[in-house]
């Protein structure tokens, strides 16, 4: 008699299996290939004026909650009814968030206003969400929203105070509302240099001096070795920096004159076009000891 020479049950159902993955390999693969060529055509749409579509805007929302709720889950909120706590963050809410997120009695400002995603009106969020998650978006920011990271703007003190102010926002009356018009950003609730060291510290000291250069914009500038951003040239690129002899053409290139150059420039060369971009000196110390760091 002949060998049996068919295939086993255990055999065939490796094979479907083998075949399924491979099949759903090539759909994903495939699917991604076409959404890289629609993005390369230019049929993707990337004007403000054009709404995201409903599934698009829900799968945001979801993915937002989702992740501040995992985020946010070991953070424990202070004690939020002190009245000067409040006070400070109304001011903190005046000083730099009512400009773009408005609120009940108050319009946004005109760049609140064409934003997309538009920022949502904060009494729905200081409703629905927790202290927790209210804080973790403070401080934190969210990406591609325009929502910016305060935690190294703020001290933690403010960024609590915030919250504690958002939690009452929805139980003012309309006179109340209306006193909350913007102030203007410097006015008030600015970080003093011991908090913004406390928040450089909170990160792992490889990343801290390219979060920091992120957080004060230096990447839509200069082309930054380890730091992703636009294309720019309107600034020298801030590449092999520890092969360079000078500082701005002035200064001999050490660390403790970057830091000069990088808290005041104008100080160094006055007819420089680098702004002043309020950095304190913790900060300019961690953007210093990146740069120096480069290979």
């Amino acid at each position: 008699m002949a060998p049996n020479r068919g295939h086993t049950p255990g055999f065939l159902l490796r094979h479907k299996l083998l075949f399924g993955v491979l099949g759903a390999c090539a759909i994903l693969l495939l699917g991604m290939l076409v959404g890289v060529a629609i993005l390369l055509s230019g049929a993707f749409n990337t004007a403000a004026t054009e709404q995201h579509s409903a599934f698009t805007h829900f799968l945001l929302d979801a993915g937002l909650r989702y992740s501040v709720n995992a985020n946010a889950d070991d953070i424990e909120a202070p004690a939020l009814t002190d009245a000067a706590l409040i006070d400070r963050g109304r001011s903190c809410f005046r000083a730099h968030c009512v400009h773009c997120h408005g609120a009940p009695a108050l319009a946004r400002q005109p760049h609140g206003l064409g934003m997309m995603p538009i920022p949502n009106d904060l009494t729905e969020s200081a409703r629905d969400w927790p202290p927790a998650w209210l804080y973790y978006v403070t401080a934190k920011g969210v990406r591609m929203t325009g929502m910016p990271a305060w935690e190294f703007r703020l001290s933690d003190t403010d960024l609590w105070a915030t919250v504690a102010f958002l939690k009452q926002l929805p139980s003012l009356s309309r006179a109340e509302l209306v006193e909350l018009a913007p102030l203007p950003p410097q006015t008030s609730c600015r970080s003093d240099d011991a908090a913004t060291a406390r928040r450089a510290e909170s990160y792992d000291e490889d990343e801290r001096g390219e979060i920091v250069l992120r957080q004060y914009a230096c990447h839509a500038c200069h082309q930054i070795e380890g730091v992703v951003g636009p294309d720019s040239s309107v600034g020298p690129a801030l590449v092999d920096w520890p092969t360079r002899r000078y500082i701005a053409g002035t200064l001999p290139n050490t660390p403790d004159n970057l830091v000069r150059w990088i808290i005041d420039p104008a100080a160094v060369s006055p007819g420089t076009l680098m702004p002043d971009l309020g950095v304190s000196d913790a900060h300019a110390r961690e953007m210093a000891d990146f740069l120096f760091a480069q290979e």
